[in-house]
């Protein structure tokens, strides 16, 4: 953690022991950081360095932008070191959760369906899928007997294949 970070975080803490900033204050600022006007807000940029820039100058985009992510960089730390998980990571698992948990409720749909679809009296598999393949192997049957029709309609012989395929 920088030492700005400890810096603004000890002028917050005397400035709160005094009562001069209140907590949703202080809420509002971490939510909306440097957009929040007042106290804050000054004394971070103070803090920072951003007080030196005019706020319209190029650089001050790019140095805001430095210094928020080093606050953010060095409270991230601050929240590992006493194992806290900040609210806005907190949420994002939650909602990430939420969505494994419907994707597993899905699939366990799925797999009751084809549990239920391949459920017989017998507990082997094979005979589960017995009339599956009884019912491909009619299907196959009754197409070679189509074939064959078609084949003699149009005067297709066996023996003539087989012919050529010795030949």
């Amino acid at each position: 953690m920088d030492a700005k970070f400890y810096e603004f975080w000890e002028d917050f803490i005397k400035k709160a022991g005094s009562g001069s900033v209140a907590a949703d204050v202080f809420m509002d600022w971490m939510t909306r950081g440097l957009a929040t006007p007042g106290e804050l807000t000054d004394r971070f940029k103070a803090i920072y360095g951003l007080d030196q820039v005019p706020a319209d100058a190029p650089e001050y985009e790019e140095m805001a932008a430095a210094a928020r992510e080093a606050f953010d960089q060095s409270l991230a730390n601050f929240y590992a070191a006493l194992a806290v998980v900040p609210k806005k990571e907190y949420d994002a698992l939650e909602k990430k959760c939420k969505k494994l948990q419907q994707q597993v409720a899905d699939l366990e749909a799925v797999v009751t369906q084809l549990k239920l679809l391949f459920k017989t009296n017998s507990s082997n598999v094979e005979e589960g899928i017995r009339p599956l393949n009884k019912m491909l192997k009619t299907q196959n049957e009754h197409f070679l007997k189509m074939m064959d029709s078609l084949a003699e309609f149009y005067g297709i012989s066996k023996e003539g294949e087989k012919n050529k395929e010795k030949g």
